[in-house]
């Protein structure tokens, strides 16, 4: 498997999360642009669609902090812990949010992405406690040095 440097493979990190920073607004105005066409009975899946992108949106946000941080080669820190936390909740808020819009709007798919934004929050909290811990013991060790 062909591998990037580490300067190029958080560039396009970057480049990724202000590409899915820029279809998230968009996606936004598309909703909000045919909110008044839709049908009464769609106006809640709407809301709910447009509330589901706050969440990954604040994400995305705390995702190139996250990215900057590496960047910057401050992995092991309680800002970068902080930052993982974050976006694991936001992730499980996003469960809770499709969890809702399954049993209100009895729609299938919502019960996949339901169980895809679990499983996401749960790895990114497993994740921040590895990193949690790596940053108490890089800690330890620049007391002991």
């Amino acid at each position: 498997m062909p591998r990037i440097s580490k300067n190029a493979s958080v560039t396009l990190s970057l480049l990724c999360c202000g590409v899915g920073f820029v279809g998230l607004i968009g996606l936004g105005v598309l909703l909000a642009v045919t909110w008044p066409s839709m049908e009464e009975n769609r106006v809640m899946f709407l809301v709910m669609s447009l509330v589901e992108l706050v969440p990954v949106a604040v994400a995305d946000v705390f995702l190139v902090r996250l990215l900057l941080l590496v960047k910057g080669g401050q992995v092991f820190t309680s800002r970068a812990v902080g930052y993982l936390r974050t976006i694991s909740w936001c992730c499980f808020l996003e469960c809770a949010l499709f969890i809702l819009e399954g049993l209100f709007l009895k729609i299938g798919v919502s019960t996949a992405l339901f169980f895809c934004a679990g499983f996401l929050g749960l790895v990114l909290r497993v994740v921040k406690n590895v990193i949690e811990e790596a940053t108490a013991i890089k800690a330890e060790n620049d007391f002991t040095i």
